[in-house]
């Protein structure tokens, strides 16, 4: 939020016409808050928390596309490269844009049709996809919520009191962090 501030400005105004200044948000509002999810989505899609994905072994020998896969093969996913994929996310790919998951009457849609349902591969894929992909859905949802219901996430300032960009591509690192 603190590089893209109008996402936020977006999120908190759907979060004060939907639930008020009394109360927090609840897992009931979920479904009337499309730009929250909106955020989640993109920003798992924009920033994968394991960007190679979780390796696995070819249990059968297999060909892919004119090349042969030994029986016991390794095999990693290049998960950054198919949430970047311009062909499938547009020349903005590399953007931070949550209103790629809203249709034109602002409703959380699943994503470009050549994602898979989640609209980005964060998740893995096929039949072994992460199981718990709906428990952090949900808790990033209701996190995401909660924060921007309560604080004004800002920039901080320099020493002559300008607000001082974030370098997003200098965040960008390996790894899952726990």
């Amino acid at each position: 939020m603190v590089a893209f501030p109008e996402a936020q400005r977006r999120a908190q105004a759907e979060l004060d016409a939907v639930v008020g200044r009394d109360r927090l948000p609840t897992f009931s509002d979920a479904p009337h808050l499309p730009y929250i999810h909106a955020i989640v989505k993109e920003t798992l899609r924009w920033r994968p928390v394991t960007p190679l994905g979780i390796p696995h072994v070819a249990t059968v020998e297999d060909w892919y596309e004119g090349m042969y896969i030994p029986k016991g093969t390794a095999c990693i996913a290049n998960i950054w490269q198919c949430n970047h994929d311009q062909a499938v996310y547009g020349e903005d790919a590399d953007e931070f844009r949550p209103e790629r998951f809203l249709n034109s009457r602002g409703e959380l849609t699943s994503g470009p049709m050549d994602a898979n349902q989640e609209g980005h591969t964060s998740y893995g894929f096929g039949r072994r996809n992460c199981v718990g992909k709906v428990l952090a859905n949900e808790s990033l949802f209701i996190y995401v919520a909660r924060t921007l219901w309560a604080v004004n996430i800002e920039r901080v300032r320099d020493e002559s009191g300008n607000e001082v960009l974030p370098d997003t591509d200098g965040l960008v690192d390996i790894g899952l962090v726990m």
